[in-house]
């Protein structure tokens, strides 16, 4: 959490607190059985994220004076989602990453088969758990709208599929967009927008929610990019310079103008936050802002 002021930093690694908390509440036991299946689990889930995804929710309903402990289950299952979507990009047939965040991937500890499974279980808990809680059934409903169509339809698995197609292609700006809303920004936006609609915003405020977490989920994927090409293999966790056959930012406009991209998207983010909520989006803009200093 590098850059980030005392005050921010603090609040962060408040809500990790109150996140890794309720997910290990939610989550299996692992001294059930299938104990296996439920060990992969929860080694995939408590590998040492950031849990900015969960933070973006928590912090999007705060800003709208909503208690961010109301959305704690809608949070908690997007880090799910979230998980299980790198537990199977991390697969031979995918990525074939041998480590995440410094340490072996799931596949690599559990083998394949468990690893597509734990995915698998992963993506069934998070619906599970969205439904938890004491938000009224019909903002439950149109949170898991929400969360479907950042998944699919036009969403991160439709990524996922363009991102190996255009791997095989020389990709064009327009294919590195698609890519990297869909991979990576839907669920961004996404994480956000639950934090939204579990309040009484009105659509105006919506709309200007949605532009902010669109943005940032494009600037981080950018950032990512970067990373890749440019960053320090141990502070990033995982082997780097893998992405130079695939669709990437650093690739496809070099690096002054990705971050050119990334900054400009980011300033517009923050200024769309500005217009939903003022400074009640302070921490918002903080997390915007080390989605693009971050250094892992």
């Amino acid at each position: 959490m590098i850059g980030l002021s005392k005050e921010t930093k603090e609040k962060w690694e408040k809500f990790i607190e109150i996140i890794n908390t309720a997910l290990d509440i939610f989550l299996p036991c692992e001294k059930e059985e299938p104990q296996e299946l439920y060990k992969a689990i929860r080694y995939a889930v408590f590998s040492g994220g950031k849990r900015l995804r969960p933070t973006l929710t928590l912090a999007a309903a705060e800003s709208l004076d909503l208690d961010p402990k109301i959305v704690l289950p809608q949070a908690c299952a997007i880090e799910m989602i979230h998980t299980f979507t790198l537990v199977h990009d991390d697969l031979p047939d995918i990525d074939n990453d041998d480590f995440r965040r410094g340490k072996p991937t799931v596949h690599k500890v559990f083998g394949n088969d468990i690893a597509i499974l734990a995915g698998d279980a992963l993506f069934a808990c998070a619906f599970k758990t969205a439904l938890r809680g004491s938000l009224p059934d019909e903002k439950k409903i149109k949170i898991l709208k929400e969360i479907t169509n950042a998944l699919c339809y036009k969403g991160v698995i439709e990524g996922q599929v363009a991102d190996i197609k255009y791997s095989k292609k020389n990709p064009s700006l327009e294919d590195m967009i698609f890519v990297h809303t869909h991979k990576t920004g839907k669920l961004i936006e996404a994480s956000v927008m639950v934090g939204v609609l579990a309040s009484d915003a009105n659509g105006e405020v919506q709309d200007l929610f949605r532009k902010f977490g669109k943005n940032i989920g494009l600037a981080f994927q950018i950032k990512d990019d970067l990373l890749d090409a440019y960053g320090d293999e141990e502070k990033v966790g995982k082997k780097l310079r893998k992405d130079f056959n695939k669709v990437s930012a650093a690739i496809i406009l070099g690096k002054e103008r990705a971050e050119e991209m990334m900054f400009k998207l980011v300033e517009e983010a923050k200024e769309n936050l500005r217009k939903a909520v003022g400074e009640k989006g302070k921490f918002l803009e903080e997390l915007a802002n080390f989605i693009i200093t971050r250094e892992s």
